[in-house]
């Protein structure tokens, strides 16, 4: 079976991505990740937070401007060091031979934009933009938060040559219009969804804690849905992300058009050894219905094709028919 893809206008081998997560931190992690299979791996996130906050430690008897950041990185043990992360870039470019993708997780325009060009420079085979903004005031609307992913987007585009992904959130009201708009601000692909860390607090101590970080199976509906809406309405390669976790999932990813998918949480569970069972579970099932690859069956089940059974247009509709 031909198992090759293209994401992000890369080639390549097999549509299993390993996302940007702890199991992509350093070198030996990707190497696992590659050795076990992985068609691709998007390496853990440099942070807005941890680029401000190295910033700041590189002024010498200058006035803080961006003390909280610091504060907050080292409470949640995340501190990295912008440069550092330059480094184990290059150095992941050079040891493995598939595609390598950087990530910059942001939340505004500030801080991050030299240190894309920068990842460019060490060799980074594309970068994937986890962007994440967010209303904390009555006065910010829901255009505004658009406008503001919208305008980073535009903004690395800018400054990059590389193929850009962007990774988001399912909480906006018209994701194709969106999704749109950021193809049009210079994005090659789309992954969805970004999974946010939840928010829990300790009541004994009063403080707050971090929720699981870990997704769950069940949460894997609302991305096929998306992915089988937006696939017909954009020339965006596009990822799944979230509860992505064996062969059947992978397979539903691309019957609803997508080019990849992004394993996390199940190797967190089960370890690297998840990828090639996933592989030979997906050429077991081609070869069973004779789908010689990948485009055999891309998209057989979009939009395009529900339009008379409204799957992903009326979910609480098609229910009630089925009692």
């Amino acid at each position: 079976m031909d198992l090759s893809t293209r994401f992000m206008k890369l080639s390549l081998p097999n549509p299993i991505i390993v996302s940007s997560s702890g199991l992509t931190a350093d070198i030996d992690g990707v190497r696992k990740a590659v050795d076990a299979g992985a068609g691709a791996v998007v390496l853990k996130s440099l942070f807005e937070e941890d680029i401000a906050a190295g910033v700041e430690r590189s002024r010498q008897n200058a006035v803080v401007s961006h003390p909280e950041a610091e504060a907050y990185m080292e409470q949640l043990g995340m501190l990295l060091e912008p440069d550092e992360y330059l480094t184990f870039v290059e150095d992941c470019a050079g040891s493995v031979d598939v595609p390598v993708i950087a990530s910059l997780n942001c939340h505004s325009e500030k801080w991050w934009t030299d240190y894309a060009e920068r990842i460019e420079k060490v060799g980074a085979d594309a970068i994937e933009l986890n962007l994440s903004p967010i209303a904390l005031e009555q006065k910010i609307s829901a255009a505004d938060i658009e406008n503001t992913l919208v305008s980073m987007v535009k903004l690395a585009r800018k400054t990059v040559k590389l193929p850009l992904a962007v990774k988001i959130g399912q909480n906006y009201s018209a994701l194709p219009h969106l999704v749109d708009r950021i193809r049009k601000a210079g994005a090659d692909s789309l992954t969805l969804f970004n999974r946010y860390y939840k928010v829990d607090i300790n009541i004994e101590n009063i403080q707050f804690k971090s929720g699981n970080s870990l997704s769950a199976h069940e949460e894997f509906g609302p991305v096929l849905r998306w992915i089988g809406i937006i696939s017909d309405l954009t020339e965006l390669d596009i990822s799944a992300s979230t509860g992505v976790y064996n062969a059947s999932d992978l397979i539903k990813v691309i019957l609803a058009g997508g080019n990849a998918a992004q394993f996390c949480s199940v190797l967190y569970r089960d370890g690297m050894e998840v990828i090639p069972g996933v592989l030979e579970d997906l050429s077991a099932w081609m070869e069973k219905h004779e789908y010689s690859e990948l485009s055999d069956f891309r998209s057989l089940l979009s939009l395009e094709d529900d339009k008379r059974n409204a799957f992903f247009q009326r979910l609480q509709y098609v229910k009630a028919l089925k009692g």
